[in-house]
């Protein structure tokens, strides 16, 4: 064991503060991009854009993440772990001052890609940092605590959003996190002792880089405009690429993952493939909730905003008592009820009409929350704990890129089911009883990737040990 692992598992008070500035930075990340979505409006009214440029904000945010999520994970294991959060934090701190005093919607969107390429590093490299320190102990109560911050972000997000667009100006919601970011650099600097540096020492694999960009670029342009036959192409494109990077990655010297001893490592190979179509399930429901109850049962945005937020807030309780609950009952049986649970809230919504009073829709919310708060933080905990020490980095950095692709999954999933009933037209109050319908076949959708994430969560090791 070396001078790090030692410190770390003598000075819980050490572990402690890490875990602090760690989930403050990881926080800052979903906050940003949902404080940003009830922006859209203001900014759009100001910097005089249309729709498909607004609807940029968050998509090039989302974009740059995917894209920097492998690269950035394998740059990190060579770098340095530390080293590799500093700076990915100082880069999405200068990306925020970038869209903050933005003139126009171009330098905006500039550092929106500035922000989500960091942000995504930020994340992933947060995870590894955490996985680390708390190696010796309570690593999944720590990768919970952290969990627990990123949904906080996510609920707290459009409510600080809303309040500093109404009371200072949209500027202040990519501002205000600025001096958040500068505490968190000066405190991680102080109390992060020790580095961590892959001992695979080699260049990064940009070509490899470069295609998976593409592919992740085509991908997700095409998922968002598969009404459209220029969508699908690139959306197939996308699929080619992705394709060739996989067979690039079994050719390469040096590549950016090693899929062939991914493919060898059940029990990460399985928690990934879990959390693939966990947020696969999740990421197209919420928002076709959050449409349901304003075209079909008359809310405001706000309101179903208040009550989608159930969700979130049930997310952000559970995840700690799930953290602590796997490391001393064991991880397969709570990622496992935490899939079921989900599969069982979105049973009983399917089951929702006109006449079902919102107080049970929020129940199957709650329920959907609570599940998720179950799954995240041992299915995570899980797929770190099997990825040897050099490649925590890129380990961390897929997981990331787990959650993401779901989420490319989940608007696939209900950008076909409009195309398929809608085509060009817009959803109206008159049209509600289709909408209705198209609810039903998303809900059930999602119902199937919960239960195969169940499967898959139940099959990844049947041994695991829960401190491990």
């Amino acid at each position: 064991m070396d001078l790090t692992a030692r410190y770390y598992r003598r000075y819980a008070a050490a572990r402690l503060r890490v875990l602090i500035f760690i989930s403050i930075a990881c926080l800052l990340f979903p906050m940003s991009i949902a404080a940003s979505l009830v922006a859209i409006p203001t900014i759009s009214a100001e910097l005089q854009v249309g729709a498909v440029l607004a609807s940029w904000i968050p998509a090039s945010y989302m974009l740059s993440s995917l894209v920097f999520q492998l690269p950035g994970g394998r740059m990190a294991d060579l770098f340095g772990l530390k080293r590799s959060f500093l700076i990915s934090n100082l880069v999405f701190t200068t990306g925020g001052l970038v869209a903050a005093f933005a003139p126009n919607i171009e330098t905006l969107l500039l550092g929106r890609i500035i922000q989500g390429a960091a942000g995504a590093v930020v994340v992933s490299t947060g995870m590894a940092i955490l996985s680390r320190v708390h190696e010796s102990k309570g690593r999944a109560q720590a990768l919970g605590w952290m969990t627990s911050a990123v949904y906080f972000g996510m609920t707290a997000g459009p409510l600080i959003g809303g309040w500093l667009v109404d009371q200072l100006s949209w500027r202040a919601v990519f501002l205000v996190p600025v001096p958040i970011g500068f505490i968190v650099l000066y405190g991680v600097k102080r109390v992060l002792h020790g580095e961590w540096i892959s001992d695979e020492q080699h260049s990064v694999d940009w070509r490899g880089a470069v295609i998976f960009a593409l592919a992740m670029t085509a991908l997700f342009i095409g998922v968002t405009n598969l009404a459209e036959i220029m969508g699908v192409l690139l959306f197939a494109s996308g699929g080619v690429l992705l394709l060739l990077f996989v067979r690039w990655s079994g050719r390469a010297a040096n590549p950016l993952v090693r899929l062939d001893l991914l493919i060898q490592n059940t029990r990460f190979i399985r928690s990934v493939t879990a959390a693939l179509f966990m947020y696969g399930s999740q990421y197209g429901i919420v928002l076709m909730m959050a449409l349901y109850l304003q075209y079909n049962r008359g809310l405001s945005a706000t309101e179903a905003g208040q009550l989608m937020m159930l969700q979130a807030l049930m997310m952000t309780l559970c995840a700690p008592i799930a953290g602590r609950l796997a490391d001393r009952l064991g991880r397969r049986i709570l990622a496992t009820t935490g899939s079921l649970a989900i599969s069982s809230g979105l049973l009983f919504l399917t089951q929702m009409s006109d006449q079902m009073p919102l107080w049970m829709i929020g129940f199957g919310i709650m329920i959907i929350g609570f599940g998720h708060g179950l799954f995240s933080t041992p299915n995570n905990a899980s797929a770190l704990s099997a990825i040897p020490p050099s490649r925590i980095g890129i380990g961390s950095a897929i997981v990331s890129l787990a959650r993401q692709s779901g989420q490319l999954i989940g608007t696939a999933i209900i950008s076909l089911l409009l195309a398929i009933y809608f085509g060009g037209n817009a959803i109206t109050p008159e049209l509600a009883d289709t909408f209705e319908q198209v609810a039903q076949f998303a809900l059930y959708a999602s119902l199937v990737l919960a239960l195969a994430a169940a499967w898959f969560s139940w099959k990844r090791d049947p041994v695991e040990a829960s401190g491990d």
